[in-house]
């Protein structure tokens, strides 16, 4: 096999398993998207998925689901025109 023939392969290599591994995102985010929208709690996803709240809230937000969890007292407070704010 020449030098040529060999890179080529590397680089096809290399597109397939970055098209293999962006499949296999699309289908993860997919299926994030279907538990959270039946109504899992994203604690619930993320001990079953062993992905963290984070990444599971990244993936709600990047789809346009609202709130994943109720409001605290102290969040709503803080919204309220005059809150706790820092500010």
């Amino acid at each position: 096999m020449t030098e040529e023939e060999t890179v080529t392969r590397l680089k096809e290599a290399a597109k397939a398993k970055r098209d293999a591994e962006e499949a296999a995102a699309k289908q993860f985010e997919a299926a994030v998207v279907d538990a959270l929208r039946s109504g899992l709690k994203p604690a619930k996803v993320a001990d079953a998925t062993g992905y963290s709240y984070e990444t599971i809230r990244r993936i709600a937000r990047a789809n346009d689901i609202g709130r994943l969890r109720e409001p605290t007292v102290t969040s709503r407070k803080k919204a309220q025109p005059g809150g706790d704010s820092p500010a």
